[in-house]
């Protein structure tokens, strides 16, 4: 993912992020964004199985978004797959 406009790359609100347009999406993929949601060691812990899994690099998710539920965060992933058959 490139830096710079994509504000994924930088703190915002939830709903600015699920609304804002992916930039920089490889030909033929379709972008789906994947959400951790809770207290902020629990996603951490989430996010760093995930990692030693090889699902997907620590650094490939947002900073921490603070979370309409008291105490808790949120961090979002996106993936690129091919729909095609």
């Amino acid at each position: 993912m490139a830096s710079g406009g994509n504000p994924q790359d930088r703190a915002a609100s939830l709903p600015e992020l699920i609304k804002a347009p992916i930039y920089d999406v490889p030909q033929g993929k379709t972008p789906v964004r994947l959400l951790a949601c809770g207290v902020p060691k629990g996603v951490e812990s989430v996010i760093n199985q995930l990692h030693v899994l090889r699902f997907a690099e620590v650094i490939a998710w947002t900073p921490p978004i603070p979370s309409p539920v008291e105490g808790e965060i949120i961090r979002i992933l996106t993936r690129y797959v091919n729909l095609r058959r």
